[in-house]
Parts: structure tokens; C-alpha cells; sequence
């Protein structure tokens, strides 16, 4: 089923206009017609909605119920150490499709790649939110990941106080005994369900040791990810894969 878009919340039995984009990929691109059926995303919840007129430039749908959410009930946010070229791309589709809430870019010590200044990182931030917002679409999402301007490592740890989270995982080379599954599972045996997880990922040279040491002092938890070193752009996805096998969602 196609889904589309919205700019505004929804609330069932009112009619709502697409956009001009989502309105002639309706009208132009999948050929539907008025009485079809999509589903409605407003970046939060998804809705069934019925077409009532289709254009190119203003389709018009009535706004059904609300489905099932699709989210977990626990929010993941990534931390990726920032890669280069175009890793990060990469990663925003499939973190997203993969369930991730936020995604923050953080620039490391051995980052090869180096935040850009001006305005280039907000064209960049609104390029990987373009992706999400499709990767959203495309899986099935009711929330659209929220995608940060590229931060120090400094200040990404200043901003952990007021996120409130219940578990800060960091995927550590040097960590062999206490694998990410396991951190989790013991966690809800003790607590339940965790809120809000924080997942860190090195950049491809990794976290160095003084950066590790500082995760330690806001209460950091070395996982490991497997016997294997993976990708930068590999850990992030293999890190949301094992919470959720963790947590029964996978």
C-alpha cells in the first residue's frame, strides 16, 4: 500500500490535500484513482486515508482510523562516529528502516571526515532527513528519525543529561566478555523495558581509549558486538538488530 506524507496531524474524518510532490507521485507515478486506499504518515502516526479527488498538482483524502503502531516501545538513538564519503547516507535509510528514532553525527578524534561549517552541514542534515523521511515510508514507519547537525564529541555529551537515557551502550573493540544482547537482557530482568537507549559507534578508526574514558564518567556500557570488527557503517545496523532480538522485537 502507498503511503503518503502530510504536513499537519492528522485526525480522522477530515480531509487533508497532499502536496504537490505527493500528489503527482499518486496522480502521475502509481496511477491511483479517486476511492483508493493509502495510508497517511504525519511523521509520528499512521492513518488509513481514502483518495477523494486525484491531480497532479492537489489530491484530497478523507482521513480514516489510526493503525497499530509499528514502533517499538523503546526509542534508539545513534550516535555514529562520522565516517566518510557517503557511509552516513547509507546509514540513515537503513537505521531507519531498522527502527532508529534520532541519528546524531558526531565527530570523533580519528574521523576521517570533518564536520563542514556554515552552511554546507544544515544542506547535509536536510539531505539524510530526505532520506529518512523515504526509508520511513518505504518500512512502514509511523515516526520519521530526526536527524542532528554533526556535533563534537564534547558536546554530544553535554546534550546526554537532558535526554534522559535509561542505557548508554558503546560498542568497544576492547570489550570481548559482555556482548550488546546480554547488557539489554539483563537490564530488563532488573528495570523492564529501558524508555530510551543510546547506541555509540566508533568512526572507522574507532573510539580511542581517553574518549572511552569520558563515555565511562556519564555511565557508559562497553558491548560487544561478535567475535568480527566490523564496518563503521556495518556496527550501527548490527547494534539495532541484536537490541531488538534482545527486546523480543526482532
Amino acid at each position: 500500500m502507498h503511503r503518503c506524507v502530510v504536513d499537519e496531524p492528522l485526525n480522522e474524518g477530515a480531509v487533508i490535500t497532499l502536496n504537490k510532490e505527493e500528489s503527482a507521485h499518486c496522480a502521475k507515478v502509481l496511477r491511483l484513482r479517486a476511492g483508493e486506499t493509502v495510508q497517511l504518515l504525519d511523521g509520528e502516526n499512521l492513518h488509513m486515508g481514502q483518495l477523494e479527488t486525484v491531480s497532479d498538482s492537489a489530491c484530497t483524502v478523507q482521513v480514516g482510523e489510526r493503525c497499530p503502531s509499528p514502533e517499538a516501545p523503546c526509542k534508539a538513538v545513534l550516535w555514529q562516529g562520522l565516517p566518510k564519503a557517503d557511509k552516513l547516507e547509507l546509514i540513515a535509510q537503513k537505521a531507519t528502516e531498522l527502527g532508529m528514532w534520532e541519528l546524531w553525527p558526531v565527530e570523533m578524534t580519528r574521523s576521517i571526515a570533518k564536520a563542514d561549517k556554515g552552511g554546507k552541514d544544515e544542506k547535509k542534515r536536510e539531505r539524510l532527513s530526505r532520506i529518512a523521511l523515504e526509508a520511513a515510508k518505504q518500512s512502514g514507519r509511523a515516526h520519521v528519525p530526526e536527524i542532528s547537525l554533526t556535533r563534537g564529541l564534547n558536546a554530544a555529551m553535554k546534550d546526554t543529561a537532558s535526554e534522559g537515557f535509561d542505557m548508554i551502550l558503546v560498542a568497544w573493540e576492547e570489550e570481548h566478555a559482555l556482548p550488546l544482547s546480554k547488557a539489554v537482557q539483563a537490564y530488563v530482568a532488573d528495570h523492564g523495558t529501558p524508555e530510551k537507549v543510546l547506541i555509540v559507534i566508533g568512526p572507522e578508526g574507532g573510539i580511542t581509549p581517553e574518549e572511552k574514558a569520558r563515555l565511562d564518567e556519564i555511565g557508559a556500557q562497553s558491548v560487544t558486538l561478535g567475535k568480527r570488527i566490523l564496518r563503521t557503517e556495518t556496527a550501527g545496523l548490527c547494534a539495532l538488530a541484536a537490541l531488538w532480538t534482545a527486546l523480543g522485537e526482532m
